[in-house]
């Protein structure tokens, strides 16, 4: 199984503070499912998994 690391940034826009959290897609993966490009959907699925869901923009 592939693992990958989430990063934190942050940034500033006026006086507001912006924190965003980025991690990146295996290259198999993005491959495999012809990501590039596509938006994908986050949910929560119970405490500790979560499910992606690519978004039909069709």
């Amino acid at each position: 199984m592939v693992k990958t690391t989430v990063t934190k940034t942050t940034s500033q826009s006026g006086d507001r503070e912006i924190v965003q959290y980025k991690m990146t897609v295996p290259k198999g993966l993005a491959e495999s499912f012809d990501l590039e490009g596509d938006q994908l959907e986050w949910r929560a699925k119970s405490g500790n998994t979560f499910e992606l869901t690519r978004v039909d923009n069709d």
